[in-house]
């Protein structure tokens, strides 16, 4: 009993946040958590044969939180308000980075389950390429992928973000004309969030006759 409140003092914080950026609520986080440890407990008391203890609860959490999110996709909700606090944090600066913070939450989440757990893993769990396609029952290459794949679409959402509807549509003109192949990947995700600049496609569409894209 005393081996297994060692191991929850232990890895308690960080599974908290690994299941927290998982299912995307500090109180369901919570209840997850007690989940895995509840079967953790079991699992120690059922079987006597020596584990690797870090990623062993880390695929037991994982299949906690994806079994929650099938159950009961909540909304997303973070802890950012003491992490501001503890540092000084002036309010314009505050609001400006929650902002972004739940941003960058949102991009996460929309992310396919297979990036987004490769991700929080590696970036927020730290665990290495092995031990992430031991979790995710795939190989290092594939993990290597699917972290590419997931900071190339990270790095895509910012960028769309800052780009004014201005370029947006200089680049549509720019398209509709000819001189491009096709609009670039953060204007195509620009157009999917912004209503404004998707009529302006399809004028363009209308008036000119462009072919569709993604």
């Amino acid at each position: 009993m005393a081996a297994f409140e060692a191991l929850v003092a232990r890895y308690y914080g960080r599974l908290l946040a690994f299941c927290r950026h998982l299912v995307g609520s500090q109180e369901d986080a919570e209840d997850v958590l007690q989940e895995v440890m509840a079967a953790a407990f079991r699992a120690i008391l059922a079987d006597n044969r020596p584990i690797h203890v870090r990623p062993w609860l880390y695929r037991i959490a994982r299949n906690r939180s994806l079994n929650h999110l099938r159950r009961d996709d909540t909304a997303c909700a973070d802890s950012f308000d003491a992490h501001a606090c503890e540092n000084g944090v002036t309010t314009a600066d505050q609001v400006q980075s929650r902002e972004e913070f739940r941003l960058l939450v949102a991009d996460i989440r929309g992310l396919p389950e297979t990036q987004r757990t490769a991700l929080v893993l590696r970036e927020l769990a730290a665990l290495s390429y092995e031990q992430i396609a031991a979790n995710m029952d795939t190989t290092v290459p594939s993990v290597k992928s699917l972290l590419v794949r997931a900071r190339g679409s990270l790095a895509e959402a910012a960028e769309a973000r800052h780009i004014s509807c201005e370029q947006v549509r200089r680049e549509l003109g720019e398209h509709a004309a000819g001189a491009r192949r096709s609009p670039s990947a953060p204007v195509r995700r620009h157009l999917r969030g912004c209503e404004r600049c998707a009529e302006f496609r399809s004028e363009l569409r209308g008036n000119r006759g462009v072919p569709t894209f993604a």
